[in-house]
């Protein structure tokens, strides 16, 4: 199994990805979601968007398609 990594997923209006699904990472890496591992939190202050933690896995870009192309952003925890 790959190393999983603990990450802030943000949402971009879409909603949220559910596990097995991809978020591209801030680094311009792509990763698959292991585990959805909080509930969601909502913005706190003027343009703060929607966010929860999870655990991800890196993946491949050629894993990708237009049917599984990620549909939010994410930034794992300690490299903010």
């Amino acid at each position: 199994m790959s190393e999983t990594h603990e990450a802030v997923i943000y949402e971009r209006g879409n909603g949220f990805p559910d596990v097995g699904e991809y978020v591209s990472g801030d680094d311009g890496e792509v990763y698959q979601v292991v585990e959805l591992t909080d509930r969601v939190q909502t913005g706190r202050s003027p343009g703060a968007g929607n966010w929860l933690r999870a655990r991800v896995t890196l993946a491949d870009w050629s894993d990708v398609s237009d049917d599984n192309e990620p549909v939010c952003s994410c930034t794992l925890d300690g490299s903010e």
